[in-house]
């Protein structure tokens, strides 16, 4: 072995012998400069692993895109990689790749870190698995007690009919309204309950999202005009196609334009927006970009960071589990929602779906 590279070893060693983590040296072809005792014994070898490229022990995929933006931002990158130990079991491990260098090869090495974070991984897994547990029992009581009342009001009110057949027809139209009302409250409670199961599944198409924003502005418009509500849009003459599936986007959109309208008792202006923006989602993917804004009351600021959480509701009536559909929804299609609002002066709910122009 050349003499430089036994004095760079011997450098590696005073460094990185101690440290209590998995720690190794590799170049910029991904070959492996060294290696402290913890990496070694973390895949059971015994021999000298310099010269191994790091793909041996490593995803090689993840790690090259690690190195990768590490030397391109000259900053170290993290990512958790679960890797396969050599007692056949596997683990999940926090890797870090830190871009360094040594005399003449300065900024052209990289050291790989391996801490294993199983047990906290394992941890969060079990929290997150309580914290849905805990959701469904919630769900559970609030819809049972939810589906109670409406059945209640549908059967008192068919009885009322029934005993009323030769009465006016206003007044039976009136009861017949409550009963169409109700029906519709248990239809949307059950889809909610399907959705946050998992039950509807998305069917995802090459589609113009315009084609689940205008058929809902058609539908809501004539509602808004009875509330002295007007809604006006201003969607792009040409927009690049998404992955979607139309029908569940509608279901958010109709949402949207349902919670605007329920926003302004007094009427007011509803404007829905779609356009296109290239760095929507990211600095290299584009997305389709739809806005939904009205003159309405406005959320508290205490409610902004909460709004979009499942049973959590600023309506003294509602379950809490229309935006949180609306954003779960969206985030499958690979997108984002958020909101911008003031109390007295309205909101704006801005949905981005990611475009597909690639194909």
């Amino acid at each position: 072995m050349p003499e430089e590279r036994s004095s760079d070893f011997q450098l590696y060693d005073s460094l990185f012998g101690a440290f209590p983590v998995a720690l190794a040296v590799v170049n910029q072809e991904l070959i492996i400069q060294y290696s402290n005792r913890n990496f070694t014994k973390l895949f059971a070898m015994e021999a000298d692993i310099a010269g191994r490229e790091i793909g041996s022990f490593l995803p090689f995929v993840e790690v090259k895109g690690l190195m990768g933006r590490a030397g391109r931002d000259r900053k170290p990158k993290e990512a958790e990689l679960k890797l396969r130990l050599s007692h056949g079991g596997s683990a999940f491990f926090k890797t870090a790749i830190i871009p360094f260098g040594l005399g003449s090869e300065l900024d052209s090495l990289f050291l790989v870190s391996l801490e294993d974070v199983s047990e906290r991984v394992r941890l969060e897994e079990q929290l997150l698995q309580a914290e849905k547990q805990s959701a469904i029992g919630q769900m559970a009581a609030t819809v049972a007690h939810e589906l109670g009342n409406p059945l209640s009001i549908m059967i008192t009110s068919l009885e009322f009919l029934r005993c009323s057949l030769q009465q006016s027809h206003s007044e039976l139209e009136g009861h017949l309204e409550v009963i169409q009302q109700n029906v519709l409250r248990m239809h949307e409670l059950l889809t909610s309950l399907s959705d946050m199961s998992g039950l509807g599944r998305l069917r995802f198409e090459r589609e113009d999202i315009r084609k689940a924003v205008i058929p809902v502005l058609s539908f809501v418009e004539k509602m808004a005009e009875k509330s002295g509500i007007t809604v006006k849009s201003d969607l792009a003459s040409a927009l690049p196609p998404c992955l979607v599936d139309l029908r569940q986007l509608r279901q958010v959109f109709l949402n949207l334009l349902k919670n605007a309208m329920e926003a302004m008792p007094k009427g007011g202006t509803i404007t829905v927006r779609c356009g296109y923006s290239p760095n929507g989602i990211s600095a290299n993917e584009g997305a389709v970009t739809v806005e939904v804004e009205d003159t309405g009351i406005g959320v508290p600021s205490r409610d902004l960071e909460t709004i979009f959480k499942p049973f959590y509701s600023t309506k003294q009536k509602g379950m809490g589990l229309g935006l949180s559909l609306c954003k779960g929804i969206i985030e499958k299609h690979g997108g984002s929602i958020r909101v911008e609002s003031q109390e007295g002066k309205g909101s704006r709910f801005i949905v981005e779906i990611p475009s597909d122009q690639a194909l």
